[in-house]
């Protein structure tokens, strides 16, 4: 008699996702918070998957909140990605101490281009902002001082890593050449997600995102690559 072969259960790219052991060093205590997308569970949203807060996996309660009227909210794809539009769309978290250094890390898609749109900032305004700056593609970066950097092409996934460190800051995008110098003193003290920190009207952006990391230490460059190719990897770009 002939023996019979189980087929494979179909691959679940989901439970692949969220099991996938990321860098001990995300977990070395200087995350600040972590937001994930994949993960639905730290995701609110409503039938029209609008969403109302996308909450720090780690459990930090430095979680991202919606702010405005519902119908603005951000929306949540099923393979994974919070997009917004430039219609009065942000989310924010309450304001805490997140000083300097601050180490951002974003997987993020510029979907439209407007000047002076933000992807992200803290609380209040211009205090730890990438901006939609001078002209397309262009991003600057700004906590008292500026850093520009022309490397996110529109509609292309990309992860940005941008270090608020002072005169020793620096601001790369995927494997470009890394910017450097003096991003000035400004403190973030929270963080606001395509949005200015006081969600001024010319603040919004179009911005599509699959994760967001913050941490507060000056990650090693050994260490930032490592952490990249992870979020390369894990998000599929």
């Amino acid at each position: 008699m002939a023996i019979g072969i189980s087929p494979c259960p179909p691959f679940n790219k989901r439970i692949y996702l969220t099991t996938l052991p990321p860098p001990a060093i995300l977990l070395d205590g200087n995350t600040v918070a972590w937001y994930r997308s994949y993960i639905l569970a730290t995701i609110t949203k409503d039938g029209l998957n609008r969403v109302s807060r996308w909450n720090d996996f780690l459990g930090s309660g430095h979680d991202l909140i919606g702010v405005g009227a519902v119908g603005t909210y951000p929306v949540w794809s099923n393979i994974g990605i919070v997009s917004v539009k430039a219609s009065s769309q942000c989310l924010q978290t309450g304001a805490f101490a997140y000083i300097q250094p601050e180490m951002i890390y974003m997987v993020c898609r510029q979907d439209a281009w407007t000047v002076a749109s933000r992807l992200f900032d803290g609380i209040p305004s211009a205090v730890g902002a990438i901006t939609q700056f001078a002209a397309t593609p262009a991003l600057n970066a700004y906590a008292g001082a500026s850093l520009n950097n022309v490397n996110l092409p529109l509609n292309t996934w990309g992860v940005i890593r941008l270090l608020i460190n002072g005169v020793t800051s620096t601001f790369q995008i995927d494997l470009t050449a890394s910017v450097n110098g003096n991003l000035g003193a400004s403190n973030m003290n929270g963080f606001t997600f395509t949005a200015d920190g006081i969600f001024s009207i010319t603040g919004y952006s179009d911005l599509s995102c699959k994760e967001i990391i913050l941490r507060k230490i000056a990650d090693t460059a050994p260490n930032q690559l490592l952490i990249y190719n992870y979020l390369r990897s894990i998000n599929g770009i």
